[in-house]
């Protein structure tokens, strides 16, 4: 009996072999399985002895041989018997200890062929076609690593550099280098693929400004005196008889004026102290495919002049605003991975620069990036962004600004503080389009809109007609 191992002559697709009643083998790699016990054969070959190899077993009553794994691939196995032409035909998968465990009935097939991964089929969920594409990644991984071997060592390194990289395209198609195996994804991921996310962005805003000031001017027997705030006295004339001419300590305060012709005295208190809150709500819905971008923008583009060559002068625009730019991947009919960049910029004109002779004001900007894990419906809250700015000025006359109560005759305060919080509500559901020929909802304000109506019955009916206006039904 001889063995003989073939290469070229015997390359016939696992395809072929399985039509024509050839029996498949699934072994990992350094695993053995006997074949053919208890016949007697006369010939053995293999298609690729790289792939596997066969040891015939000699001085044993159950004969046969032994099949050996050694690199991830397919390959094909034949056996002669003594009095028989036709041969036993077996089709010889071979995977990795890693890559087997990794793959299941959930996930789609893992095949190397010649130099080429392939992963086909379908899985459930997005975590079963990872599994797949990781299992293919070792095996292109060895693959690699061994014909780099059997070149005497040269290429590994881009071999394996390739392999990887095909490994991590999830979607990717083919990948890889000269000298690795190339991956192939063609399996599918069964799931709804088109994700509606409902975002609700809410801005709260609140200021507190408090402000006190005085003016204070006291004449007597041709003696004066007075404290005024800063800016606060406009023009004064000395002699005999001096005037004064002042203005309100702060401008925009409530004034308390107090003058006695009698006693030569005049006072100006000015106090102010107030809160502003503000709210500031967005509520966009975004659509878009798993693994694609979408995003908005509440707010606007600022002209920025860019100076150029030769004197000349571009614009550029800078957005500004309530921006969001989210990213999902469905993981699974249930399962959404979402990764969500939100941003809150505005205008900053306190440290505005020129160009070109005109004032750009700075964009003071607010942002985050974060991933998250959602069921289908489920919601989850950023915030935090909080942006808080405190503002305190005392002008106040020197020595006698100092002392206590009366010092508070020669002050000037003012301590302003803005408390800006960003807060962001996020929803992803899962949806599918409406189907062809179904019914579209109604357009707001569609069912209220009355076409060719009586556009006098308004006008003359008053509060007794059943129209808001010519040609809006209430």
């Amino acid at each position: 009996m001889t063995a003989l191992l073939c290469g070229a002559s015997m390359a016939v697709s696992p395809a072929g072999f399985a039509a024509g009643g050839a029996q498949a083998l699934d072994i990992v790699v350094g695993s053995q399985q006997s074949l053919a016990s208890g016949h007697t054969l006369r010939r053995v070959a293999i298609g690729d002895p790289s792939v596997a190899d066969v040891l015939v077993i000699r001085g044993d009553r159950t004969g046969g041989v032994l099949l050996i794994g050694k690199s991830p691939g397919s390959t094909n196995v034949m056996l002669w018997e003594q009095g028989k032409d036709a041969p036993l035909s077996y089709v010889v998968n071979v995977s990795s200890p890693a890559a087997k465990s990794l793959l299941g009935p959930d996930t789609p097939a893992v095949k190397v062929l010649g130099d080429t991964a392939l992963i086909s089929g379908s899985a459930p969920t997005m975590e079963a076609h990872q599994r797949a594409v990781a299992a293919a990644g070792i095996e292109a991984h060895q693959r690699a690593t061994l014909g780099s071997a059997a070149n005497g060592g040269t290429g590994g390194k881009a071999g394996v550099a390739s392999a990887l990289a095909g490994a991590n395209a999830a979607n990717g198609g083919a990948s890889g280098g000269e000298s690795g195996t190339q991956i192939y994804d063609s399996s599918t991921v069964a799931t709804r693929s088109v994700v509606q996310v409902d975002v609700r962005v809410v801005e709260f805003s609140r200021t507190v400004l408090k402000q006190v000031g005085l003016n204070i001017l006291k004449q007597n027997n041709g003696f004066t005196f007075g404290s005024f705030a800063p800016s606060a006295l406009s023009s004064a004339t000395y002699g005999a008889t001096p005037t004064f001419n002042s203005v309100a300590p702060i401008s925009s305060a409530f004034n308390l004026v107090f003058n006695s012709a009698t006693h030569g005295l005049f006072a100006d208190l000015s106090l102010m102290e107030s809160n502003n809150l503000a709210r500031i709500l967005a509520e966009p819905t975004l659509v878009a495919l798993s693994g694609q971008s979408a995003s908005f923008l509440a707010g606007g583009e600022i002209p920025v002049p860019i100076p150029q060559g030769l004197g000349t002068t571009s614009i550029e625009y800078k957005p500004y605003g309530v921006g969001l730019t989210l990213t999902p991947t469905v993981l699974s009919p249930q399962r959404i991975a979402l990764k969500v960049a939100p941003e809150a910029s505005q205008l900053d004109f306190a440290n505005a620069v020129t160009i070109s002779g005109v004032s750009v004001p700075a964009i003071t900007t607010r942002r985050t990036d974060t991933t998250v894990e959602l069921g289908d419906g489920e919601s989850f809250v950023i915030g935090g962004l909080i942006d808080r700015e405190t503002i305190s000025n005392v002008a106040k006359v020197p020595l006698l600004g100092d002392l206590p109560v009366i010092g508070a005759f020669f002050k000037q305060l003012n301590y302003q503080q803005n408390d800006k919080e960003l807060v962001i509500i996020v929803t992803p559901h899962l949806v599918s389009p409406l189907a062809k020929g179904a019914t579209l909802p109604a357009t707001p304000g569609e069912q209220s809109e009355q076409r060719n109506a009586p556009v006098w019955r308004s006008l003359l009916g008053g509060v007794a007609a059943r129209d808001a206006a010519p040609g809006f039904s209430k």
